[in-house]
């Protein structure tokens, strides 16, 4: 079976890109298609890949370029040309989806539904200087159309939580398949010693809530080690206390290091699905979390971590304190991660590709013996309702 993989870009070092880094070591052949590539902004594993960027890479002078070039990602990943696949997955938080393979089976595996233009478009828009705010609102408004019309493209919609599904729901009017992505619990292990610090790991960005934990650890006194940029960092920067550490972006090695060695790790925004409390158990380390979004799936109250609400700093002061007097057994937080491992998520999505290639096989031979005019695949027990078209069942 030949796979294609597209990616939003690869740019810098998230979950999405370590999602992308696990596809790539179940699919080695695979090419991975993506929109900019940044060979030294993201995980080194990719310099082995089939990297094909698109022509908009001729752009792209520094990583963050890709948010300059973002409205030119639609019309580029509708134009990009894939074909002689099988199966095209594609991998996003943004335009992948968009992309018209010329056959085979589009399976969407979606983080979410793109936040710039769904979550504070508007706002953004409005941020703006006075004169260009309705420019602005109608590129976001254009954007949003076009967003719609790349989200009906897939033949199948993957998301990767509840949360996510839900937001694809509303957003796109589809249903989807959820599955989980995965944690290199492989690379952690339980440490024997720890220090009194709290670690949180992040991109640098203001819905991520990382002020909130700043100013909650300024309170507490503890310190908190920072791993991660963005360009909220400097404003970051000048609110910290003395206990405040920076570390920027780290190697995995040290990573590693800093998950055996913390006594928690904080999750202070709302994420779709959050690899990082995975991340801290699979290293025998509890987390505090907001209690919202992915972590409602992924954090057991009490016995994997602790929660906080709302989002504020004298809530996440209180649960930081109640962690550090609940006593967590190591053995049981790496067990917890470790069913959301590697090979959980490699024996799903191969199940699930396949399922849907044969879906689509089926769907194409009905389609040219003329039984139904127009292909579209939905999730089991949805309707499409006024088009007139036909389904194929999801796995």
């Amino acid at each position: 079976m030949k796979i294609a993989i597209v990616h939003d870009y690869l740019v810098n070092r998230g979950g999405a890109e370590r999602v992308v880094a696990v596809l790539h070591r179940i699919f080695p052949d695979a090419p991975i298609f993506t929109g900019l590539y940044a060979p030294e902004a993201t995980y080194p594993e990719f310099a082995a890949a089939d990297i094909r960027p698109s022509k908009l890479q001729r752009l792209l002078r520094d990583p963050e370029d890709f948010r300059r070039l973002a409205p030119l990602m639609p019309r580029t990943f509708r134009k990009m040309k894939i074909e002689g696949f099988d199966v095209v997955l594609s991998s996003t938080s943004g335009f992948a989806h968009g992309v018209k393979p010329k056959n085979g089976c589009h399976i969407a595996y979606t983080y979410t539904p793109p936040r710039f233009l769904w979550d504070d478009g508007y706002e953004r828009a409005n941020a703006v200087s006075a004169p260009l705010r309705p420019l602005s609102g109608l590129a976001v408004r254009a954007m949003r159309r076009a967003d719609r019309r790349a989200a009906e493209r897939p033949h199948f919609t993957v998301a990767i939580s509840t949360v996510a599904a839900e937001r694809v729901r509303a957003i796109y009017g589809r249903e989807a398949t959820i599955i989980h992505p995965p944690v290199e619990t492989g690379m952690f292990g339980i440490a024997p010693n720890t220090k009194d610090e709290f670690l949180l790991v992040s991109r640098l960005l203001t819905y991520k809530n990382v002020d909130v934990a700043i100013r909650a650890f300024n309170q507490l006194g503890r310190t908190l080690i920072i791993v991660g940029d963005g360009p909220a960092r400097a404003d970051l920067e000048a609110i910290a206390g003395p206990t405040i550490e920076f570390r920027g972006v780290v190697e995995d090695a040290e990573l590693v290091r800093l998950y055996g060695r913390c006594r928690g790790t904080i999750l202070a925004a709302s994420e779709d699905f959050g690899l990082t409390p995975l991340e801290a158990n699979a290293s025998g380390r509890p987390v505090v979390a907001l209690r919202s979004g992915g972590a409602e799936e992924t954090v057991i109250d009490g016995t994997t971590g602790v929660f906080f609400s709302p989002a504020n700093p004298l809530a996440l002061a209180d649960a930081v304190n109640r962690a550090v007097h609940t006593v967590f057994d190591p053995v049981v937080l790496r067990a917890h991660a470790e069913q959301f491992g590697v090979e959980a998520f490699e024996a799903k999505i191969r199940g699930f590709i396949e399922q849907s290639r044969r879906a689509c096989m089926t769907c194409h031979r009905e389609r040219r013996a003329g039984k139904v005019r127009h292909l579209r695949t939905v999730a089991p027990g949805t309707r499409d309702e006024g088009t007139g078209r036909a389904e194929a069942k999801a796995p």
